[in-house]
């Protein structure tokens, strides 16, 4: 049926098929442009994959059809001949009004749209469990994953897709497809031999290949091509950026979200996604309300951007957003990545992440973030984060450190750690080698960790906010991190410290093998302090040999 659309391709005039009818060069011309009417409409729906929807049809048609009508201007003479070629150009107006004006129309309802689905919250105190913060940065999973891909037979035939973070099995891991490098190598092949998955929580992991055969994927041809194959069975839903996902027992799927636009193709609305098995090529069809749980992703990542950033831009529509600019707020650009990066939150659920600055170049605080639910698309947006650095700052922060190394931060992510929001910055040097993490305070950049292991990275953070932060009632929140303990005091060590000009006392307590630290600063009478004082303390519990008070209390002698 949509191939009856090249019939428009027509002279629809009938008075120039009475009078031309007969002219041999007149049935060329109307074959000609049949013809040519036939195969635009073969290459928008069969290579361009368009949803058949009368939207579509405005969007795409308005144009092509215009210029058909245009051309009729040669036969001007006949009657009724100029109507034809005015209302071709009309529709090329109406097809500039549609994708260059009208757009710049409708900013409010594109504000109001995200607004309707977004939470303003101040903070969130809720720690992340240090266990399942990843610390492998992407490039550096993709430098392990083609080490891997080397190692295939008829490597030449093979690349690496789009690496995306996954959650399998309680545990985050690298996820990358294997494509297909041309349209060659797919005629030799017609199938790939799996994925490669590298674990992001650990920074010692290898990368591994899980051997499993996918015929249908985004680089394959034909029938073969994942979102020709499913626009063959599914013709009127809007298809969106497809994503891989394996589930918990690692059996790999491609999800493609789906749905359709409103405001004539301005504002994408998912309503659900396809499940493709890559080895058979099923689908099933999933409403947003009933997504398998293995599925971290339906929302793809710029549609995350383009929400973002309306809800930060359009707040008062388009003038003020270039002009006045009031409660305007940015969402930070990265040079080599998506604008939204995937953090997953305490519960181990995928979100979309941005920070927002002020609308000014090279600002370096931001003015709060978002996490938009990447499986129900609804946003949190964090507004207590004012004043903290923003994700760019962090980055310099990392690679000022570390600057006779020359290492090149990866792109960080925010978390509450300890109950303090911190940047997690991988380093890497010019070849994608992983070579320190840091733990850097968003609120002051000058508390941070920086190691190669994450055990020793996560104690040092620990104790530098307990000890860096001590003024901060707030540090740490976590009071998983504190504990307490009685008992009579066996050494004891003083010294000055210079950068403070505090009295810094360090002793030992019975029965404990630990080395206790507190300043004059928190407690003034800790520079009276004797053996066998009896003390009630609290402290940061990590696993180094000194540890520091939090709370001092001294309760006989």
């Amino acid at each position: 049926m949509i191939y009856l659309l090249s019939l428009l391709a027509l002279t629809l005039n009938p008075a120039v098929w009475l009078k031309y009818r007969r002219r041999k060069a007149f049935i060329l011309t109307q074959a000609g442009r049949l013809v040519l009417g036939l195969l635009i409409v073969f290459v928008l729906s069969y290579f361009g994959l368009v949803d058949q929807t009368w939207q579509a049809f405005l969007s795409y048609g308005s144009l092509i059809w215009g210029i058909f009508l245009v051309a009729d201007v040669t036969y001007y003479r006949t009657r009724f001949g100029t109507i034809s070629p005015a209302l071709g150009v009309i529709l090329i107006l109406f097809f500039c009004y549609l994708h260059f004006l009208y757009p710049l129309t409708i900013t409010r309802a594109q504000y109001h749209y995200v607004a309707e689905r977004t939470t303003v919250v101040e903070k969130d105190d809720i720690s992340m469990d240090e266990q399942h913060i990843p610390v492998v940065p992407e490039k550096y999973a993709r430098y392990k994953s083609e080490k891997v891909l080397g190692e295939l037979d008829h490597v030449s035939y093979y690349e690496l897709g789009h690496t995306s973070l996954q959650k399998i099995d309680g545990h985050l891991y690298w996820v990358t497809p294997i494509e297909y490098t041309g349209f060659f190598k797919w005629m030799n092949s017609h199938q790939v031999p799996g994925y490669i998955r590298m674990n992001a929580e650990n920074e010692n992991a290898n990368a591994s290949l899980v051997k499993s055969k996918m015929k249908y994927v985004p680089t394959a041809y034909f029938n073969e091509d994942l979102k020709r194959h499913v626009r063959s069975s599914h013709t009127r839903q809007v298809l969106f950026r497809p994503s891989f996902e394996p589930d918990e027992s690692g059996k790999p799927y491609y999800v493609m979200a789906y749905g359709y636009y409103q405001k004539l193709r301005q504002i994408p609305d998912v309503q659900g996604v396809f499940v493709i098995d890559p080895e058979t090529g099923r689908i099933k069809d999933y409403k947003m309300n009933a997504i398998p749980a293995f599925i971290d992703q339906a929302i793809p990542s710029n549609i995350a951007e383009q929400w973002n950033r309306w809800y930060g831009e359009n707040v008062h529509g388009f003038w003020n957003r270039h002009f006045a600019q009031e409660d305007v707020k940015s969402p930070t650009e990265w040079s080599q990545s998506d604008e939204v990066n995937g953090v997953f939150n305490h519960k181990l659920a995928l979100n979309w992440f941005t920070d927002f600055t002020r609308p000014k170049s090279g600002s370096g605080a931001m003015v709060g973030y978002s996490m938009l639910d990447t499986r129900t698309g609804k946003m949190i947006y964090y507004s207590g984060a004012n004043g903290l650095i923003n994700g760019k700052s962090a980055m310099n922060v990392a690679e000022k450190t570390f600057k006779q190394n020359k290492y090149e931060a990866g792109i960080p992510n925010l978390y509450t750690i300890y109950g303090q929001k911190t940047w997690v910055v991988p380093l890497m040097d010019t070849n994608d080698v992983l070579r320190e993490i840091m733990l850097i305070h968003a609120k002051n950049e000058n508390v941070y960790s920086a190691e190669t292991d994450k055990r020793t990275l996560f104690d040092n953070y620990k104790y530098t906010v307990a000890t860096r932060v001590a003024s901060d009632d707030a540090a740490p929140t976590d009071q998983a991190l504190l504990k307490e303990l009685s008992a009579p005091v066996t050494q004891i060590y003083r010294y000055q410290d210079i950068e403070s000009h505090q009295t810094v006392t360090q002793f030992m307590l019975k029965g404990q093998e630990k080395i206790f630290t507190v300043s004059s600063r928190q407690n003034p009478y800790t520079v009276f302090m004797r053996t066998g004082d009896q003390v009630s303390i609290q402290y940061v519990d990590t696993d180094e040999k000194i540890l520091s008070v939090k709370k001092i209390k001294f309760t006989g002698s």
